[in-house]
């Protein structure tokens, strides 16, 4: 090999070893994840930026005083919220909890209803994932008190409170207040998310290869129920049913949706007692 193409194979080694280093921090760098973590997660970043092509949009509640507006785009909750929190979400696409995934920085414990987890690959998943596994209907206590150790624990736990994927074209259906009584109960705030535009698909895979354009919209941590039990003597569930409203309510305005009101299912989903 004579040294003109000698050296220009050294400056193409060099031009896609800046480029695996470039996509490696843009993909890996963000948030506080350990390697595994970011191992697990390497798909749904890859998948977002180039299939989904997500947009997070935060509120202004989430301002950093005098940093560019650039750099607080890309600050995540981890970044922006110390401790715990129960992030709350609409539920429209299997996909939802890999664009919740995106904005959290840090390992997000999602509720996942039990059936899944006997799967043989999709389980094991799960369980890498750290899910916790539930059941969709009756009182699931295990459950419940694993979702609260993690919120104390200072971790973030995802849940729909719709309880399913809407496909009746509303914006919300039902939803159940199991979300704030373990918010309560770990005395930690709700941050209320919504998405917009997820790839929308026959079965629980097949929206996996949809391109989407989606904006997922953060609100800043709500801590209006943890204040109330502070203030009151009101039962944990009496205040857990007004939270989950007063969230979700605020979750469908920052689609720029109208919604006058939120009906609440499930009253014996959760259990009162620890």
């Amino acid at each position: 090999m004579n040294p003109p193409d000698r050296l220009a194979l050294v400056f193409l080694m060099i031009c896609f070893a800046c480029g695996v280093g470039l996509a490696g921090w843009r993909l890996f760098g963000p948030g506080r994840y350990t390697l595994l973590e970011r191992l697990l997660y390497a798909p749904c970043y890859v998948v977002a930026r180039i299939l989904w092509r997500v947009q997070i949009a935060w509120s202004p509640e989430y301002g950093v005083g005098s940093e560019p507006e650039q750099r607080q785009a890309d600050r995540l909750l981890s970044d922006r919220m110390q401790g715990g929190g129960v992030l709350v979400a609409n539920h429209c696409s299997s996909m939802d909890p890999f664009f919740v995934q995106l904005c959290a920085g840090r390992r997000v414990h999602w509720m996942v209803a039990s059936e899944y987890f006997r799967a043989p690959v999709v389980g094991s998943l799960l369980r890498a994932f750290e899910a916790i596994p539930t059941h969709r209907g009756g009182v699931d206590t295990a459950s419940t008190k694993q979702a609260m150790a993690f919120a104390r624990q200072g971790r973030f736990v995802g849940m729909f409170p719709e309880g399913r994927i809407n496909r009746t074209g509303q914006p919300l259906m039902t939803v159940r207040p199991g979300a704030a009584l373990v918010a309560l109960r770990a005395r930690v705030p709700i941050v209320p998310i919504w998405i917009e535009g997820a790839p929308i698909g026959p079965s629980i895979f097949s929206a996996l290869f949809r391109a989407a354009n989606i904006r997922v919209f953060v609100g800043p941590p709500d801590d209006w129920g943890l204040r109330e039990a502070a203030a009151s003597d009101r039962a944990d569930r009496s205040i857990a049913e007004e939270w989950i409203a007063r969230v979700m309510l605020s979750c469908v305005a920052r689609s720029g949706r109208t919604v006058q009101d939120v009906s609440l299912a499930g009253r014996h989903w959760v259990k009162e007692s620890e």
